[in-house]
């Protein structure tokens, strides 16, 4: 397209005006995230358009925080129609803004963009008390030349994805050869778990530190666990069929119990995800509220809390990361007992011991694990407790591939 910048962007401005962004005051950008400049090419997710664009001011004043409050300024829309090639289906062409070569009135230039690749994604950051909004380069991890040789082999089970970046000397996509489920390196570093704003079971926002992991892309599906299921049997194993058994093969598998669960993980030489691994997976390392950002999301069909879909339905339900449907679609069983003041005590660690930490030695009720994901307004540091026995018919799970020993032992 011609003046058409591929990128998506994420955000809300939390009034009835849709697509209109306020410029000032813009707050610092997280030192994990790369700010761009303040332009927007909006399509697939999270900011709407609104069909009459309102004169641009160019003395902006401050937007309150109100349900009346109006916007200041606007982004121009794009007149040309978009290449062939780019996937834009079910974008509403209100949504979709023009590249400014320079900042329009109500905008401050913070930074220089990057080139326009439709693989990347922006997070819109949005102050409702001060009225702005600032775009930043979704937290993306560092990538290498793919020539590389990758420096540390995958261990047996595991193929690298042809052609896939190289991070940190490791493959970015991989491929489980046991279920032929795809995963994607979640590189070490530092993240946060928990809100500061939410229930008490949730708080406070805690800052983790994180060994390399691979997690599945998508959540373990009816047929994948059917497969194990008739393995199992044949070996001696006894495993009941998933609640869902009859639904779409591509559906999550759920009603499964949390041992059989990790036992399909064990099975393929993968564990469940601790809470820290799942929320860092989620949320990114800057620790987004929703994988796509901190605003609403605008979803291509009609999609509520508690609905199920086939794996992979809705694509903007993605993280930084690439992994799918962590805010919808299935609960999933994590590694951990479920205490609820486990945010509180790990806040009360010092660092070195929250360090790959996998959860607390024993749950606020006997037996119960966490559950996470299909939380209120999509909020990915949502947790819940679900005793190990129980066959909810919303949960099912997703696996882990530990590269350091004892990353996330069970305690």
């Amino acid at each position: 397209m011609t003046n058409v910048a591929q990128h998506s962007a994420e955000a809300s401005t939390g009034n009835a005006c849709r697509g209109f962004f306020a410029s000032m005051p813009i707050a610092q950008a997280s030192s994990r995230l790369s700010v761009l400049t303040l332009l927007v090419s909006c399509c697939a997710a999270g900011c709407g358009g609104s069909s009459t664009p309102q004169p641009t001011s160019a003395q902006p004043t401050v937007q309150q925080s109100s349900s009346d409050s109006r916007p200041v300024g606007f982004a121009q829309r794009v007149q040309d129609e978009p290449e062939p090639t780019a996937d834009f289906s079910g974008v509403d062409p209100n949504d979709m803004f023009a590249v400014a070569t320079s900042a329009p009135p109500n905008f401050l230039t913070t930074g220089t963009a990057t080139d326009s690749r439709l693989e990347d994604r922006f997070v819109a950051s949005i102050n409702s008390a001060a009225g702005s909004s600032q775009f930043l380069m979704a937290d993306r991890p560092r990538t290498q030349d793919a020539t590389r040789e990758v420096a540390e082999p995958l261990p047996a089970g595991f193929t690298a994805v042809p052609g896939s970046p190289i991070v940190d000397g490791r493959p970015s996509q991989i491929t489980c050869d046991a279920d032929q489920s795809e995963m994607v390196l979640i590189p070490a570093g530092e993240s946060v778990i928990g809100t500061s704003t939410g229930p008490q079971s949730c708080t406070p926002e805690v800052s983790v530190s994180l060994s390399p992991f691979y997690i599945s892309v998508l959540e373990v599906n009816v047929s994948q666990f059917s497969e194990f299921r008739s393995r199992s049997i044949k070996s001696g194993n006894v495993i009941e069929k998933s609640l869902n058994v009859d639904a779409p093969a591509d559906h999550p598998a759920l009603g499964v119990a949390w041992v059989e669960a990790r036992a399909y993980a064990k099975s393929t030489d993968r564990e469940l995800p601790s809470e820290c691994q799942w929320e860092k997976a989620a949320r990114g390392a800057a620790g987004l509220s929703a994988p796509w950002g901190n605003g609403r999301p605008l979803w291509s069909l009609p999609r509520a809390v508690g609905q199920i879909d086939s794996c992979g339905t809705f694509p903007d339900d993605r993280s930084v990361f690439g992994v799918v449907d962590m805010a919808g679609n299935a609960r999933e069983w994590l590694l951990d007992f479920y205490s609820e003041t486990n945010h509180q005590d790990l806040a009360a660690m010092d660092s070195g011991r929250r360090t790959d930490w996998s959860g607390p030695r024993r749950a606020s009720e006997s037996g119960q694990r966490v559950v996470k994901g299909d939380g209120p307004e999509w909020a990915v540091w949502f947790r819940r407790g679900q005793r190990m026995t129980e066959r909810n018919p919303n949960v099912g799970f997703r696996c882990v591939l530990n590269l350091t020993a004892g990353a996330t032992t069970e305690q």
